[in-house]
């Protein structure tokens, strides 16, 4: 399989007694995937999996990061970023991109080997190269839940901080030039400006967006709706509507071509 998926160590001192007891509660149910999570009572340490994907040829398009706030660790168990729930249904996340011509790829060709080939290669068509990234490596269901696991101390001193120097780093070294998060709070983390509600401004047709912060490019950022929001009984037309206005942006920006 291309790689996606690859192992990070977090040394964690005095701090390791306390985090492995919490993180057993919160993901308890994942704990028996293989290599998922390590703890290591002699280095007092844990090794864990994550993903990140990042072309590995050159297509001569613009370079787009999607932003997400961290891995689920069904998805990296299955090898690929937003692969099918426990229950095998596919996130809305693929069928959304193909309707907005960002990724149109085949319903037979969205298996999680398959997407990660794919998206590896660029072998899709669109506007763009695809970067998929994560702002922080550690895999929980929900952001919150790294709080939780590592609390305040530890998030604030080392987890906090190398997900914003690698996050900068990587748009830097990629060349991307724009970002779409999926997600409020990671906007707000590598913007410029702040916001507060948006799902309704985004239904009402507004492109919310700013300038990634920390960095002297000029890159923009985007914010579309949440990857599995379908809390209306139009949700594929907003979605796609908010993509559509996010690649329109893009492409006048670089004058380069929607399709």
């Amino acid at each position: 399989m291309p790689s996606v998926i690859f192992q990070r160590t977090y040394l964690l001192s005095e701090a390791y007694q306390s985090i492995k007891e919490r993180a057993v509660q919160v993901l308890h149910k994942y704990l028996g995937d293989p290599d998922l999570i390590t703890f290591n009572d002699v280095e007092r340490s844990v090794t864990f999996s994550t993903e990140r994907l990042i072309p590995t040829v050159s297509t001569n398009r613009p370079r787009v990061m999607l932003l997400f706030s961290n891995p689920h660790p069904h998805s990296v168990h299955q090898g690929m970023f937003l692969s099918p729930n426990t229950k095998g249904r596919e996130n809305l996340f693929w069928s959304t991109m193909g309707d907005a011509g960002w990724l149109p790829i085949a319903e037979g060709d969205r298996s999680p080997r398959q997407l990660a080939d794919i998206c590896v290669n660029a072998k899709y068509r669109g506007p763009f190269e695809l970067i998929f990234y994560c702002y922080y490596a550690f895999p929980t269901d929900d952001p919150e839940d790294i709080r939780k696991i590592f609390e305040r101390k530890y998030f604030s001193q080392f987890i906090e901080p190398e997900a914003n120097d690698e996050f900068w780093n990587i748009v830097q070294e990629t060349s991307v030039e724009a970002v779409v998060t999926f997600n409020k709070g990671i906007f707000n983390l590598v913007s410029k400006e702040l916001i507060g509600r948006y799902v309704e401004r985004l239904m009402w047709g507004e492109l919310i967006q700013s300038q990634i912060k920390g960095i002297t490019r000029n890159v923009p950022v985007y914010l579309t709706f949440p990857t599995g929001w379908r809390y209306h009984k139009q949700y594929r037309q907003f979605r796609k509507a908010s993509l559509d206005r996010i690649k329109t942006a893009i492409c006048n920006r670089l004058s380069a071509p929607e399709s």
